[in-house]
């Protein structure tokens, strides 16, 4: 094997370890890591344009908070995102930067141009696939095990070019239980550092987060290699109970928008959920 060969194999070896060990000591602590998506998410609101300088000052005020990851756009759906993306490279230097992308290749490749110049240790990616049966039967047109066979590649693929990469079933609270915790376990064992649980549409209540998340980390074997996630929308008034209903059954991330911003009824407010 030649020489660079043998030094990117070395490479990703320790890599792995590290991430490994970061992921442990996360699951260990009590300490709970915001996610901020308003320069995304938020940003679905009606009305709520925000230029690429714009989403810098935001940025740079989320970093001051404190914030540990910026959800900073998706970068095959919007050249102003990319613009964005590259502008914070260099400014906004603590958070890490993710970008969103569908399981789809050229998605994760948009991404990787996007963010080539962020530092490789803070640079992610945010794969979502839709995963229940109103998503896979009238939006996707697929199986359940073709559901499984574009995360297990799309995930693999994308492990190889960031060292954080998120994966999130769209409209998990409506996906069977089972299903949904094998599509973790699929994505995981591909090299999700990172699994996300959204309510999509916004239905649960604060017994059903605690109820289902049990039921995932019960049920996922892999689980204890990845992070656990929440992001919750607020269509019944309940994305900062149901956060906070997050973090009481086990996640170590929780994903927020400044004032609660987004799309419908908004997403859970980073201010409300830091103070409680």
């Amino acid at each position: 094997m030649p020489i660079a060969g043998i030094l990117t194999a070395f490479r990703r070896k320790v890599e792995k370890v590290v991430k490994q060990v970061v992921i442990s000591h996360h699951r260990r602590s009590a300490e709970v890591l915001f996610s901020d998506t308003t320069l995304r998410d938020g940003e679905q609101m009606p009305g709520a344009t925000l230029e690429p300088d714009d989403k810098v000052r935001i940025a740079l005020a989320l970093e001051e908070a404190g914030i540990h990851s910026l959800d900073a756009g998706f970068p095959a759906s919007s050249e102003a995102d990319v613009e964005a993306i590259r502008k914070m490279i260099g400014i906004v230097k603590r958070p890490v930067l993710t970008a969103l992308c569908r399981t789809v290749k050229a998605d994760v490749d948009a991404a990787a141009r996007a963010l080539d110049r962020q530092p490789h240790h803070k640079r992610g990616v945010s794969l979502f696939c839709g995963t229940s049966p109103l998503h896979r039967e009238h939006k996707l047109n697929k199986s359940k095990e073709e559901i499984l066979d574009i995360i297990r590649d799309t995930v693999s693929y994308a492990a190889e070019r960031f060292p954080i990469v998120a994966f999130s079933p769209e409209d998990a609270s409506r996906t069977e239980l089972d299903f949904l915790c094998t599509c973790y376990e699929v994505a995981i064992d591909s090299g999700a550092t990172t699994i996300g649980f959204p309510d999509t549409v916004g239905v649960l209540t604060p017994e059903k987060v605690q109820t289902i998340l049990g039921q995932i980390q019960a049920d996922v074997p892999n689980i204890d290699k990845a992070l656990l996630a929440v992001h919750f929308h607020n269509d019944y008034g309940l994305a900062v109970a149901n956060s906070l209903a997050g973090i009481s059954a086990g996640a170590n991330v929780v994903q927020c928008t400044v004032n609660g911003i987004g799309e419908r009824a908004g997403n859970a407010s980073l201010e409300e959920v830091a103070m409680a």
